[in-house]
């Protein structure tokens, strides 16, 4: 395997989380096996590894946070979201939450490499300067992409009350289900994910606009349009939530849909807008 490769990298990363989920699901099924207690843990944090290499060399190449075409994107969302359980499974143990998260990360991100036309490489244009011509719209895009990381944890933990709740209702003896941890955990846990998306995402907003107030001319009005839904989107969720006005399986059912509406939104992004800047710029030169 080549270690200066982002591809081939993120492939072997893909390839743990894998590993991960298969060792997950063995546990679930109540294979006690004295290595596989850890061995579900060792593989996502390898996979980590390895993915944060690859965003640290493709970094490299186009001279900024990697958020140019849709492969580097959906990578970087992966990253944020693996990034945010380990993180938060110091603080919440809550159980089969790490086999989701790699299963979620091993199946978007065999998707995504698999898909040639994603990954365009567009630093090697020879007009190709920087994909952000300002720190403030790298950080506002960097900020904002994780904080779709977070929002990606808030499905998976949705997704996994769901499942628990269904095997409650159903009072049937469910091998996933025993496994899954109390329902009313997931649900806080959610309502606490939710949170903390919301506020990095305001945080990114408050960044750009302060981009985008100096030089409008960077920003297309359906981009900012999009922006300014999803935000609201999750912001209205986060209040009704919070006024117990909506709960339960509806709520988990919204962060389903508006995370899959916040991943379709980043279609509409893509590494024109490097090209734009890099136009402006020439235009701007003097001759």
């Amino acid at each position: 395997m080549n270690f200066s490769d982002a591809r081939e990298l993120l492939w072997f990363a893909a390839v743990l989380y894998g590993i991960a989920f298969a060792i997950g699901l063995l546990k679930t099924f109540k294979i006690d096996w004295t290595p596989l207690r850890e061995s579900s843990l060792i593989a996502i944090v390898l996979g980590f590894s390895f993915q944060t290499r690859a965003l640290y060399l493709r970094g490299i190449d186009v001279h900024g946070c990697p958020l140019g075409n849709g492969l580097e994107r959906t990578q970087f969302i992966l990253w944020s979201l693996i990034l945010t359980y380990l993180i938060l499974r110091i603080l919440w143990r809550l159980n089969l939450l790490g086999t989701f998260c790699a299963g979620l990360a091993s199946l978007a991100g065999c998707i995504c490499l698999s898909i040639s036309g994603f990954d365009p490489p567009y630093w090697l244009s020879s007009e190709y300067e920087r994909l952000f011509s300002d720190h403030w719209i790298e950080l506002h895009a960097s900020i904002a992409i994780f904080s779709y990381g977070i929002f990606s944890l808030l499905a998976v933990i949705s997704l996994m009350y769901l499942v628990q709740r269904k095997a409650l209702l159903s009072r049937k003896f469910s091998s996933l289900g025993s496994f899954l941890p109390p329902i009313h955990d997931l649900e806080q846990a959610g309502f606490r994910l939710l949170s903390i998306g919301v506020f990095f995402l305001t945080i990114s907003i408050i960044v750009g606009g302060m981009h985008w107030t100096r030089q409008p001319e960077f920003v297309t009005s359906i981009k900012l349009i999009i922006t300014m839904v999803v935000w609201a989107g999750y912001t209205v969720l986060f209040f009704l939530r919070y006024g117990n006005r909506l709960f339960g399986s509806k709520f988990a059912k919204f962060a389903i849909a508006l995370f899959f509406i916040a991943a379709f939104s980043l279609s509409f992004v893509n590494s024109k807008d490097a090209n734009r800047q890099i136009e402006s710029r020439s235009h701007s030169e003097p001759s």
